[in-house]
């Protein structure tokens, strides 16, 4: 009898305990389905295809409602880039990621790209969206891209994120400009964006922890190479990359900006971020170590919880965090 009570004892607690991890579980579960959905749309501009994701409401903050969150990837990389933050930030504000023409799922036209061709888009989307203002969320070529979108149309701009943005020191190495050279570049190109090598330039450049380059983050950034027309349009603007330069344009930013750096940047040094910071009159940096170029990838934790902490602010406050 003593050994029935304690064997029943025992049984008691097992399946108290697994009741407690079940409901730790469940609401760990419950705790993610909070999340807003992330809904994958296509938007027609000027005739091209443009893919984006979307995800929350208009947000009202007082009497106004909260400008939404318009996300700009960089070159090679596409709103699959966002796939850490766009659901989290949801809770917050209203979001969007779009894939630029001429990257991710998007039409790939045989245009000539430069940074005009984007801001136009990003304002005729915005437009098309019913979006007033927006806070623009730009990194690398994509912080670029919001950058000269705040240059060209600053009332339309609430708060300006630039997230190791290029237009600064950014240089090509030879061997890019050769696979960007127009006799030369097409087969090496092809012969460059296999998945393998895919794989080695996210290890090597892009992050500073090669072990958080998975087999799903690989393939995320390779897939989009196989599109029609990838090959050449990728051409075309890593072409022309190291002739947009914004330089000491960055100063006549006058809208409140965020700059967030991975410390480990090896594309755009971390001495970029603190010259910008410089430059741009009200202006806040956050540098996130451990991190490489693309820190709302690597860290985003740290990212999600910077940008939520500043876009709360009124007007943003100048300085370093």
């Amino acid at each position: 009898m003593v050994t029935f009570m304690l064997n029943r004892t025992r049984i008691c607690s097992i399946l108290l305990g697994c009741a407690a991890a079940a409901s730790l579980w469940c609401g760990s579960i419950l705790h993610a389905e909070e999340f807003p959905e992330v809904k994958e749309l296509t938007y027609t501009w000027r005739q091209y295809r443009i893919y984006y994701k979307s995800a929350g409401e208009p947000k009202r903050v007082g009497d106004e409602t909260a400008p939404p969150l318009v996300f700009l990837h960089g070159f090679g990389a596409s709103s699959f880039a966002w796939r850490h933050n766009l659901a989290v930030l949801a809770e917050h504000h209203k979001v969007a990621a779009l894939d630029l023409l001429g990257s991710g799922k998007s039409d790939k036209p045989r245009v000539d790209y430069s940074p005009d061709i984007w801001v136009n888009l990003v304002n005729e989307f915005a437009r098309a969206q019913g979006y007033r203002k927006i806070t623009l969320i730009g990194n690398g070529l994509g912080g670029l891209i919001a950058a000269e979108f705040a240059l060209k149309f600053p009332d339309k701009v609430d708060k300006l994120v630039l997230v190791d943005p290029l237009g600064q020191s950014y240089q090509l190495s030879r061997g890019r400009r050769l696979l960007n050279a127009r006799l030369l570049g097409g087969p090496a190109f092809r012969l460059l964006f296999r998945k393998s090598n895919v794989t080695s330039i996210l290890k090597d450049s892009i992050y500073s922890d090669a072990e958080k380059v998975t087999d799903e983050v690989a393939e995320g950034y390779y897939r989009p190479f196989l599109s029609p027309g990838a090959t050449d349009a990728y051409r075309r603007i890593g072409r022309e990359i190291p002739q947009w330069k914004v330089g000491d344009r960055f100063k006549e930013i006058n809208v409140p900006t965020l700059i967030v750096w991975g410390e480990n940047d090896s594309i755009t040094p971390v001495e970029d971020a603190v010259e910008l910071n410089k430059l741009i009159p009200n202006s806040t940096l956050v540098t996130i170590p451990g991190a490489g170029h693309c820190p709302h990838e690597e860290s985003p934790a740290q990212f999600n919880e910077a940008l939520i902490r500043y876009l709360k602010r009124p007007g943003g406050v100048a300085g370093t965090e």
